[in-house]
C-alpha cells in the first residue's frame, strides 16, 4: 500500500513540472508560442543593431516636411495694427504739408472684413497680404492723384501671426510671429523654458489638421526637428517620463524611468542588478516591443499581424556569446519597452526535484506514522 501512495505522489510531482510557479516563459517557450500568437522572436545581430541605430522615425521635420525648413511669410490679418506711411516726390501734392511730402498714419487697424481705410486710397483688402505687396497696393490706389507716390506699411502690432503655446511651460500664452521667422524652440524660450527636463517633456505641434509629437531633447539635439512654426500653430508641451520595465531573472525587477537620453539594454539589466545567477538564462534576454513596421522593413524582417499598426515584436539577445554584449550595449531602449530574462531550464529541474523530495519525505512520514500504527495495535 505504501508503494503504491509513493508512486502516486512522485507521478504527481513529475507531472506537476507544467505547474511549478515561476514569473514567465522559458525561453524555449517563447520560440515554440511564436507560431501559435502571431509574434515575431527577431535574434539580435550586428545587421539589426545597425538597422534600428540607421532608423530615422517620423517626426517633426519629416511631418512638415513642406515648410520645416522654410521661413514662413508674414501676412496681415484681421485686427493687425500697421503703421503706414506715404511719400510724394515733389512739392504740392496731397500730401505736402508742414512735415514735407509725406503723410504718416501710425495706427491703421485691419477690420473684421480684412480692409483698412486711407485717404485719396479709398477701402482696401489686405487680409492675407504682406506688407510689401500692401504697398504696392497704396501706390496702385494713388497713381495719378499723387506725384510719383511710395509706401511703406510696417505691422506694429501683430494679433494675427501669433502661435498658442499651452502645457507644462513657465508662461503659456499666445505668442507672435516675428518676420524673421521663428523656431519651435524659440517660442519655448519666450515662455521660460519647461517646468521639467527636457528628456522627460514632449512637444506637440499641430498645425491644421496635421499634428506630430517629438521628445524636447530630440528637438535641442537634432536641428533639424526645430522647425520653423506658422501662424495659428498650436504647441503643447506635456510631461511624460519615458519609462521601461525590467522583468523575470533579474535582481530588483521593476518599472524604470530614463535617466538619460538614451539607455541601453545592457544598462538597463545593470540598473536591475544584474542577471540573478542561481535563475538566469543567460541565452533568454528578450525585448518586447510593438514595432514600427517600417523599422521591419527596413531590417528585411518578414510579418503579417499588426496591432494598432505597430506588430508585437521580441527581439532576443543570447548573452553567451561574448559578442552579444556589444549587441546589448548598441541595442537601446524606447519609451515603454519591457526587457525579459527567463529561468534557465535547470531552475525547473530544481523545483521539480524538490517537489519529489517532499513527496518522498511525505512517504517516510507516512510509513513511520503507519509502523507506530502497526506496534500500537500488536
Amino acid at each position: 500500500m505504501l508503494r503504491i501512495l509513493l508512486a502516486l505522489i512522485v507521478s504527481a510531482s513529475l507531472a506537476g513540472c507544467v505547474f511549478t510557479p515561476r514569473e514567465g516563459p522559458l525561453s524555449a517557450e517563447i520560440e515554440k508560442q511564436s507560431t501559435q500568437n502571431d509574434y515575431l522572436v527577431v535574434d539580435v545581430d550586428s545587421k539589426v543593431v545597425d538597422g534600428l541605430a540607421r532608423f530615422n522615425p517620423v517626426g517633426l521635420h519629416s511631418k512638415f516636411k513642406s515648410t520645416s525648413h522654410r521661413l514662413p511669410i508674414s501676412t496681415v490679418g484681421t485686427g493687425d495694427i500697421l503703421a503706414i506711411t506715404v511719400f510724394e516726390a515733389d512739392q504740392g501734392g496731397l500730401f505736402t504739408g508742414s512735415s514735407g511730402n509725406r503723410a504718416e498714419f501710425p495706427k491703421v487697424v485691419v477690420d473684421n472684413k480684412g480692409e483698412i481705410s486711407l485717404p485719396y486710397s479709398g477701402t482696401i483688402k489686405v487680409k492675407g497680404k504682406t506688407p510689401l505687396q500692401i504697398q504696392d497696393l497704396v501706390v496702385e490706389r494713388l497713381q495719378g492723384k499723387a506725384i510719383q507716390p511710395q509706401a511703406m506699411v510696417n505691422v506694429v502690432q501683430n494679433e494675427n501671426n501669433v502661435v498658442t503655446l499651452s502645457g507644462d511651460v513657465t508662461k503659456p500664452g499666445l505668442y507672435p510671429l516675428s518676420s524673421k521667422g521663428v523656431r519651435l524652440l524659440d517660442v519655448v524660450a519666450q515662455a521660460g523654458g519647461t517646468k521639467f527636463p527636457a528628456r522627460e517633456t514632449y512637444i506637440t505641434l499641430m498645425r491644421g489638421s496635421r499634428q506630430g509629437v517629438q521628445l524636447l531633447e530630440t528637438v535641442i539635439d537634432q536641428p533639424d526637428e526645430n522647425i520653423y512654426v506658422s501662424r495659428g500653430d498650436r504647441i503643447y508641451l506635456s510631461h511624460d517620463p519615458q519609462r521601461y520595465t525590467v522583468l523575470g531573472a533579474v535582481q530588483k525587477p521593476s518599472v524604470y524611468t530614463f535617466d538619460s537620453s538614451t539607455i541601453s539594454v545592457l544598462e538597463a539589466i545593470a540598473a536591475a542588478g544584474g542577471l540573478n545567477d542561481n535563475r538566469a538564462d543567460a541565452t533568454g534576454v528578450f525585448v518586447f516591443r510593438y514595432e514600427d513596421p517600417k523599422v521591419l522593413d527596413t531590417l528585411n524582417i518578414g510579418y503579417t499581424h499588426q496591432v494598432r499598426g505597430k506588430v508585437p515584436t521580441i527581439y532576443r539577445i543570447n548573452m553567451k556569446h561574448a559578442q552579444s554584449y556589444f549587441y546589448a550595449q548598441s541595442f537601446h531602449l524606447q519609451d515603454k519597452d519591457s526587457v525579459f530574462v527567463s529561468n534557465a531550464r535547470a531552475v525547473e529541474i530544481g523545483k521539480i526535484l524538490q517537489l519529489m523530495n517532499l513527496a518522498t519525505s511525505s512517504v517516510r512520514n507516512i510509513a513511520t506514522t503507519g509502523n507506530k500504527v502497526e506496534v500500537f495495535s500488536d
